[in-house]
């Protein structure tokens, strides 16, 4: 059914068009009914008509993460798909009817008809700026929280590890240290003395094959003498540096009912040294990681200040290492790299954007280069993949609002535009070169000097 004249001429952005170019998009248009629930735009699919809200209300949502998004609620008067057409470029959102609705829809060719008059080229403009400004906002919102959920879950991750660990060996400590007393009872019922020789540190660290031979030696001379628990303590004897050597010279003087004992003894404590280092590591780690999340994020920090950028790439590295297990990292650093002034949290959110996508683009395998240098007034850091590279016709579209070669609801499209926007706002520059051996993304940032 073709719309009245009368009924596109009262419309909000019709109004003082002239009559002419009114009829001839009635004659091209249709007035559809809509159904609640009813999908006039899908994500991803192509563009070929716009539409005008008359009645009712259509809602505008996007896949972000396998979530709808809401963007926007359209009532009359309101225009939807007019973007896409004037890219040419698929539906960046899916658009529905959440009320019983009447819509005009507008192909493609009564479309190019409107662009001819000036008044509507400024209307639509104005429309089309000020909708990629909402969408925009409320996308970056999503996708930042979307990150902080995922560095949140990531978080998590790196610290149960450490954390398990620390419990495990707690367990593991107290168990030696009670029969540790209870040995050191036995040995000091006898009132003896036992000058202990010193274990021999290892330079370098055993191959797996060399350790398991010594701790089978080891545990097949325990056993011999015998001492009580001869495989678990021999592990933690080789790991501290004792030999068959230096526990026969440590033996050597005490009475044959006890030597098991001192032997024991001397494994337990090994064994002690082994758990509480292990601790210590396991801690190590969780305070690292927590470190590193404060620093990531500039917590309790000015917004804009000097900064070394490699900081917080080294803290994108440690956050993303889950990400980065098989791919090796190369770094290149000038020596006395300049400082930077700019918000942390907004380079940082360019690092992961940049890092995070050479990975995807690796497909978790490859070498990932960062590459650091001086330059007479700033600072160019090169981010580089040895991925399959880009191809001409994406390369020359990756920094545009929305463009994405992923499928809807695995990407939001605003990621390189985002990027491109923060480094814009230190007032630096972003490009991109690739080939198909890889692909690279280059950061210039005013440096302070």
């Amino acid at each position: 059914m073709k719309p009245e004249p009368g009924l596109i001429r009262d419309l909000p952005y019709f109004v003082g068009l002239p009559d002419d170019l009114i009829h001839a998009v009635a004659e091209g248009s249709n007035l559809l009914e809509l159904d609640v629930g009813e999908v006039i735009i899908e994500e991803g699919s192509d563009s070929e008509e716009m539409y005008i809200v008359v009645e009712g209300l259509l809602v505008v949502t996007k896949l972000t993460d396998d979530k709808a998004v809401e963007l926007a609620r359209l009532g009359p008067g309101q225009v939807v798909g007019e973007i896409a057409l004037l890219d040419d470029a698929p539906r960046t959102a899916t658009v529905k009817a959440i009320e019983s609705s009447l819509v005009i829809e507008v192909p493609v060719e009564a479309f190019e008809v409107l662009l001819g008059d000036s008044t509507v080229v400024r209307r639509l403009f104005r429309t089309v700026t000020t909708r990629l400004r909402e969408i925009e906002d409320t996308l970056r919102h999503e996708e930042r929280m979307a990150a902080l959920g995922r560095m949140a879950a990531q978080l998590m991750h790196e610290l149960n590890n450490p954390a398990a660990a620390v419990a495990r060996s707690t367990q593991e400590l107290n168990r030696i240290y009670q029969a540790l007393g209870e040995e050191s009872e036995i040995l000091a019922s006898a009132h003896g003395e036992t000058n202990l020789p010193e274990p021999i540190a290892l330079e370098e660290a055993l191959s797996s094959l060399d350790r398991g031979e010594r701790e089978d030696q080891m545990a097949d001379w325990l056993g011999a003498v015998p001492v009580q628990g001869a495989w678990d303590i021999a592990p933690a004897l080789v790991d501290r540096g004792w030999t068959v050597e230096l526990l026969e010279e440590a033996s050597a003087n005490t009475p044959d009912n006890l030597r098991g004992n001192l032997l024991r003894w001397i494994g337990l404590r090994a064994a002690a040294e082994q758990v509480i280092s292990e601790i210590g590591i396991g801690t190590g780690r969780i305070s690292e990681l927590v470190r590193v999340v404060k620093d990531y994020s500039y917590l309790d920090q000015a917004p804009i200040q000097e900064i070394d950028p490699m900081s917080g790439i080294r803290d994108t590295l440690v956050l993303l290492k889950h990400k980065l297990r098989d791919i090796d990292v190369v770094i290149e650093v000038d020596d006395d790299l300049h400082e930077v002034e700019a918000p942390g949290r907004d380079l940082n959110q360019v690092w992961t954007n940049l890092i995070d996508n050479a990975a995807d683009a690796m497909d978790g395998s490859g070498t990932l280069t960062i590459r650091a240098r001086n330059t007479p007034a700033a600072v160019e850091i090169s981010v580089i993949d040895t991925g399959p590279g880009i191809k001409p016709d994406i390369l020359e579209r990756v920094f545009d609002p929305f463009f994405t070669t992923k499928e809807p609801g695995k990407g939001t499209g605003l990621g390189l535009h985002t990027v491109q926007s923060l480094v814009g706002r230190t007032g630096g520059d972003i490009s991109v070169s690739s080939s198909s051996s890889g692909t690279t993304f280059t950061v210039v940032i005013p440096a302070v000097i």
